[in-house]
This record gives C-alpha cells, sequence and structure tokens, in this order.
C-alpha cells in the first residue's frame, strides 16, 4: 500500500483507516510523546500474530525502557569509534574488488548491502557461513519491517527470523559456555538480559542495521552521482554531509504507532486506537523548517532530522549507520572520482516503507 504525503501536517487516509502525519513538528509530537505504542499487534489484526516477541523496535514501556537502557552503552558513538579502522579496512575490501571483474558492477549488491553486512558478521563474529545465512536470510527478514505489511512479508519475515534464530542459538549456547571479546560474548555476559532478548537483538541488528545502512549509502551515492558540484563539501565535512543525506534522501520513509490515548496533533483530534502512519520522508523536507528543502546542500548547517526517529525509539544503531556511511561515501568517491551510473531511471526496491535502490549500476 502507498502512503502519500500531503501538504497538510495531518490528514486521515481512507485506504489506510488511519492518520498521516507528513509535518515536522506534528512527526516529532508522536515519536518523542507519551501515549503511544510502537507494537504494531496494538492495532489488532491476525496479520501481525507472527511478529516475534522481545524485538526492541516493537516494544513499549516499561519493557523497551528497560531493554534499551542494557543495550545502549554498546551503540554509543563513543564506544563505537574503536571500530573506525575496522570499518575503513572493510570498504577498502569492498571497494578493491567493486571492478575487479567487470568495467560495470551493481553498487548495491557489490558494495553498499556488502559493508554492513560484513561489519555486523564481524560484530557478532559469525565467519563465513554465518555471513552467507545473514546474507541469505536478511532480504526476507526486513519484509516484517513493513508498516504497512501483507500476510506474505510477515509470513517471509518470521521464516527468515525463524532460520537466523536456529542458526543463532547453538552459538549463543557455545558463546556462553566459551565467551570472547564480540559483541554476543558481551551480551551475554550481562546477567538481566534474558537469552531471548539476545537473539531478538541480534536479529534487529541485522535487519534494520544492515538495510537502513545500506540504503544510506546506495541513496547518498546516487544523489552524488547526480549533483556533481557537492562531492567536494562531501570530502570537505563527511558528518556533516551525511546529516544532510539523511534528511533529504531519508533511508526509512514510514513509522507507524498506535494511539494508546486521544491527541492534538497540529489542530487535528486523533482519538485512541488510531492507526497513526509518520511520513519520516515528508517531515525531514517540512518547508517550516528547511528553506528549499528539495535542495540538496551537503555544505548546510545540520538541524535535527527524523531519519533514525526521535525518543525513546531513536535508532539504536544511528551511530553505527553514522560511521559505515562517513567512511564508505568519501571513499568511493576518492577511489572512483567519476563514478557514474548506466540506469537511465532509478531501480526502487518495491516498498512502502524503505527508501531504498534495488539495484544502482555503476561505471568507474
Amino acid at each position: 500500500m502507498t502512503v502519500a504525503a500531503s501538504a497538510e501536517p495531518v490528514t486521515w487516509d481512507d485506504g489506510l483507516q488511519g492518520f498521516v502525519v507528513s509535518g515536522f513538528d506534528e512527526a516529532a509530537q508522536v515519536l518523542r510523546g507519551p501515549g503511544w505504542s510502537s507494537d504494531p499487534r496494538a492495532l489488532g489484526g491476525d496479520v501481525f500474530a507472527a511478529v516475534p516477541p522481545g524485538v526492541l523496535l516493537f516494544m513499549d514501556p516499561p519493557d523497551h525502557t528497560r531493554l534499551r537502557r542494557l543495550l545502549s552503552p554498546a551503540f554509543t558513538p563513543r564506544a563505537l569509534e574503536r571500530f573506525r579502522p575496522r570499518v575503513a579496512a572493510v570498504v577498502e575490501t569492498v571497494l578493491d574488488g567493486l571492478f575487479a571483474e567487470a568495467d560495470e558492477a551493481d553498487l548495491m549488491a557489490e558494495a553498499a548491502y556488502l559493508i554492513p553486512l560484513a561489519l555486523i558478521a564481524e560484530l557478532l563474529d559469525v565467519g563465513t557461513e554465518g555471513a552467507q545465512v545473514f546474507r541469505a536470510e536478511t532480504p526476507g527478514l526486513v519484509r516484517m519491517l513493513e508498516v504497512t505489511p501483507t500476510a506474505e512479508d510477515i509470513e517471509r519475515g518470521a521464516r527468515a527470523s525463524n532460520e537466523l534464530m536456529l542458526f543463532l542459538l547453538p552459538l549463543l549456547t557455545e558463546r556462553r559456555r566459551r565467551p570472547g571479546d564480540d559483541f554476543v560474548s558481551a551480551l551475554l555476559r550481562m546477567p538481566e538480559l534474558e537469552p531471548e532478548e539476545v537473539m531478538a537483538t541480534c536479529v534487529l541488528l541485522l535487519a534494520a542495521g544492515h538495510e537502513t545502512t545500506a540504503n544510506l549509502i546506495g541513496n547518498g551515492a546516487l544523489a552524488l552521482m547526480r549533483d556533481r558540484s557537492q562531492v567536494p563539501a562531501l570530502h570537505a565535512g563527511p558528518s556533516r554531509a551525511v546529516e544532510e543525506l539523511l534528511r533529504a534522501e531519508t533511508p526509512v520513509k514510514l513509522a507507524g504507532r498506535a494511539a494508546l490515548t486521544d491527541h492534538d496533533l497540529g489542530g487535528t483530534h486523533v482519538p485512541a486506537g488510531s492507526r497513526v502512519v509518520i511520513r519520516v520522508d515528508a517531515a525531514n523536507r517540512d518547508p517550516r523548517h528547511w528553506p528549499d528543502p528539495g535542495r540538496l546542500d551537503l555544505a548546510r548547517t545540520p538541524q535535527p532530522h527524523l531519519a533514525f526517529g526521535a525518543g525513546h525509539h531513536y535508532c539504536l544503531g544511528a551511530a553505527l549507520a553514522r560511521l559505515e556511511a562517513t567512511e564508505a561515501l568519501p571513499r568511493l568517491f576518492a577511489r572512483f572520482p567519476n563514478l557514474t551510473t548506466t540506469d537511465p531511471q532509478p531501480h526502487w526496491r518495491p516498498s512502502s516503507t524503505f527508501h531504498g535502490l534495488a539495484a544502482l549500476h555503476v561505471r568507474p
């Protein structure tokens, strides 16, 4: 289902049978305020029955607060900074192979997805076998993250989740017996975390972290190939440039919530029990907040955006995604300054939720 943005900050959508929030202030109010649920089962309906429990993304306080408090220290920018040399090495290795066998490559399959996949596999220390399992199952897994999923999306996502759990279960058992210095072992050392919560966190890292980062790299590369005048600003300030790419080419278009209480959003009454879909992409281009919001300007002074959400569900892996993008995009355009797409039209993924490319064919 397509969820259309509107010039009005809050509108009713008959097809969705819910409210669509396109304004920045109103979206931030939903994401940051109390009285909203992130659990899709709060809306009822059999389609969500297969959503696995214990996934942080779908949890509400107080369970979410407890789990988030335990996990957050591992994902702070300071904690992740020690991975920067390894991120850079992975990016360089991927770029070494990008045009090794042909003078054309699919940047999505051969770089944008490979970089986060390699890093997550390394973070979890699962080796080549684990990386292959992750690559096979992640496309199915992310389908359960659709804000307007079909029964098939949920079924495929649940099936992929089960396959990943079957792979991870013996690994968790072994790490509990013989802990290492990997992320899984670190989680298992926390007595407050239940084993199923460790498992669900690993699955979430694969689903949300892999997809969002790949989209950020792919969308950013396409935007820069379309406007090469922006490349100097990328090299001059990678962190600032990535913030503008997150705003203008938001990797996640939609976020869903259920109203637990009555709300007033920009003068629109939203009754308890209502479904609300936030158009993150539209909110990040709200002209009330950004002058000429449709223009990409990598030298723009960064302002708060909603690409990673806000409030207690602010993306746990935001710092990791930023780290990967700030290493990948400057290195890509330094290595291949004349990088050009051969696609007459972008091949966007058929997704109501994700703003990402299915393929991006390029030449050096």
